[in-house]
């Protein structure tokens, strides 16, 4: 394994979270759910979204180390 197997790692992981949180996104917009299941479902939005953004800030840190390794 490398930094760059990192980097891709991290972007398909990020990629599928954002996959999630639209679906539970869609899954609120519906009218199917009981208000118990909509809380549930917001804070698992919530949650999702907190994680894809400290992903992202670890993917620029590892795109910077990917970047140092190319100029090397």
């Amino acid at each position: 394994m490398n930094i760059y197997t990192v980097r891709d790692n991290l972007r398909n992981t990020i990629a599928g979270k954002e996959h999630l949180l639209d679906q539970y996104s869609r899954a609120l917009e519906g009218n199917k759910m009981l208000y118990e299941q909509k809380i549930a479902v917001g804070s698992a939005c919530e949650f999702v979204q907190i994680n894809i953004n400290e992903l992202k800030k670890i993917l620029q840190d590892v795109e910077v180390c990917c970047q140092q390794h190319t100029e090397m």
